[in-house]
């Protein structure tokens, strides 16, 4: 079949609802087809993504139980414990009440302070979700370096070295434009085996406001690189080891 007839079929293929002679068919023909093959990967990647993510924030019991003793503590030092006893039933609403306001109260605080401490952080996981699932993950399908590079020329107001990634464990799948805080940059999407990676390049500008030392000090599904580089701000996103993204990043600071 051609990439035509497989229009609208992959995430059927993704979500495994093909008949099985289809699912084979479409494992023969990506195998072939460059295009097929990334847009397959990236709808996995996402969904299992989207996943890791609806897990990011949830909030261990130990913080529920910690509430809860110290509204107990807290109502006895203000005499609550002198005053006559309520029904056991109307007392435990009432601490759940209190637990449940003090909960969410909690968990304003942390997700506020999270986003000040993390700045850009989660704002580059989610481009990175959201690209991937897209229609049109990547722009300019390819794995020849001389083709990525000059299809940004006039597209993004600067210009970068893409490494040569032959004979590494990573394969240049292609890239796109991209914006970030209405600054235009470019996402190049490579592949480690069955995980996508993104790599963010953008100019080095306050309005970025990257701050390196929330990198080092996250909790997040995704492992990240960032650093600057002759006036660029390189971003590495992507579910895999960090040992997995400082080399591929050792790659992009010393392109040959």
């Amino acid at each position: 079949m051609t990439c035509a007839a497989w229009e609208g079929r992959v995430s059927s293929y993704v979500d495994a609802e093909l008949p099985p002679d289809e699912m084979e068919a479409f494992r023969t023909h990506a195998a072939q087809c460059p295009g097929c093959a990334s847009a397959a990967m990236a709808m996995m990647e996402a969904k299992a993504a989207l996943r890791r993510a609806g897990r990011r924030y949830e909030a261990p019991a130990s913080l529920r139980t910690g509430i809860l003793a110290s509204t107990i503590d807290h109502g006895r030092q203000s005499g609550v414990a002198r005053m006559p006893a309520k029904p056991p039933s109307l007392n435990w609403t009432r601490w759940a009440m209190a637990a449940a306001v003090l909960l969410l109260a909690a968990g304003l605080f942390y997700a506020t302070n999270y986003n000040k401490q993390a700045g850009s952080l989660g704002e580059f996981a989610d481009l990175h979700v959201a690209n991937l699932a897209s229609a049109s993950p990547v722009e300019v399908v390819s794995t020849d370096r001389h083709t990525v590079k000059p299809w940004f020329q006039g597209r993004i107001p600067f210009t970068f070295d893409v490494p040569d990634l032959q004979g590494s464990p990573f394969t240049l799948t292609g890239g796109r434009v991209t914006y970030f805080h209405q600054e235009p940059g470019a996402q190049l999407i490579v592949a480690s085996q069955r995980h996508m990676i993104s790599v963010f390049i953008f100019r080095d500008t306050p309005r970025l406001a990257i701050r390196e030392a929330a990198f080092a000090d996250r909790s997040t599904s995704f492992n990240l690189e960032t650093w600057t580089q002759d006036g660029l701000r390189y971003v590495l996103v992507g579910d895999v080891n960090s040992s997995v993204l400082q080399q591929l990043a050792g790659m992009l600071q010393h392109p040959r």
